[in-house]
């Protein structure tokens, strides 16, 4: 029933209804945030992050980092820092390819994302258990273009019927033609960037692709603390293309990262603030997120332990850091 229906049957009835306060799980203060920001700066000064890509290491260095060449690592100072984060935007707007369908994040704004890549699915029609095709993917599209509350799709399945090379382009095409939502692409390589700005300014026109690019970018940091090529390079192209840009990192407590909690978050913080301040030097106010999929390890099995409470405290801490540096945030929900 409407939330709107309950309260006019209540006002019937003599009965007031307030409207409910949102939810919040804020579980840092605003001291503990400051702790972990100046561990933070402390981590990226003094350890570094490793970037294998030249032209990556020469961005940073041409800001004033320090870079070691014998094992590509990059000391991030904290005045590059605090400059750099100061600049993302507050608020930033994700295009549709339609108009009506643009999501805006940031500040007090609420929006939910499905998970995807997945690699295998139950057949409806057959009920087996078979890896997905493209025509899954352009069917799921289809269900996620449905769901209100679902803002912004990225792939839900993976194209295991073409290339490894070619999929992701075959996946975000199937994506395309089956929503006007934004939909965010996870290019393996830098050079897919300009064939998705080809494929886009196919799709809506050259000069309207260019005034509203409705693609959305993640990259993924290397736990710990590598900015490897895939993400680097990827980054870079995306910056330059005008697309929104995701930095994620996936720290698993207890495995790539420390298994004391906090020890985690600082971790995540400095690798996802490299990426971030390295886009901010490329270019300055360009649109990013700060995001995660952070969780613990599973001990017994190795695996990442999705949807444990590990992982629901860390995603809550990291939630409220990305408030903390007031810029637009996202994370996994379990």
């Amino acid at each position: 029933m409407p939330m709107e229906t309950i309260a006019h049957t209540a006002k019937k009835c003599g009965v007031a209804i307030e409207p409910a306060a949102p939810f919040r799980l804020q579980c840092l203060s605003d001291e503990e945030c400051r702790r972990i920001h100046l561990a933070t700066l402390e981590v990226l000064k003094k350890t570094g992050v490793v970037v294998p890509s030249a032209r990556a290491t020469e961005v940073f260095a041409d800001h004033g980092a320090r870079v070691s060449k014998q094992d590509h690592r990059v000391f991030i100072p904290p005045d590059i820092v605090e400059n750099a984060m100061s600049t993302i935007p507050h608020q930033i707007r994700i295009p549709g390819r339609e108009r009506s369908r643009d999501c805006t994040m940031g500040d007090d704004s609420l929006g939910f994302i499905n998970f995807g890549t997945t690699v295998f699915i139950n057949d409806l029609a057959t009920g087996e258990r078979r890896k997905s095709t493209t025509e899954d993917v352009a069917q799921a599209t289809r269900v996620l273009d449905a769901l209100n509350s679902i803002e912004i799709l990225i792939t839900v399945l993976s194209c295991t019927d073409k290339s490894p090379l070619t999929e992701t382009m075959h996946a975000t095409a199937a994506m395309l033609a089956n929503t006007t939502k934004p939909v965010e692409a996870v290019p393996p390589t830098a050079n897919l960037i300009p064939k998705m700005a080809l494929m886009g300014e196919a799709a809506v026109g050259r000069d309207v692709f260019r005034q509203n690019p409705f693609f959305f970018t993640g990259v993924c940091v290397v736990s710990p603390l590598q900015l490897v090529d895939e993400c680097s390079e990827v980054l870079m192209a995306s910056v330059e293309h005008n697309f929104v840009t995701s930095v994620l990192s996936m720290c698993l407590a207890g495995g790539t990262s420390p298994i004391h909690l906090a020890g985690t978050v600082v971790q995540h913080n400095a690798e996802v603030l490299s990426g971030l301040i390295l886009g901010q030097l490329l270019k300055p106010g360009a649109p990013m997120i700060y995001s995660s999929s952070t969780t613990s390890m599973d001990m017994l099995f190795g695996t990442a332990a999705v949807g444990s409470a590990e992982g629901a405290i860390l995603n809550a801490a990291l939630a409220r850091m990305g408030r903390y540096y007031h810029i637009p945030v996202r994370v996994s929900g379990g």
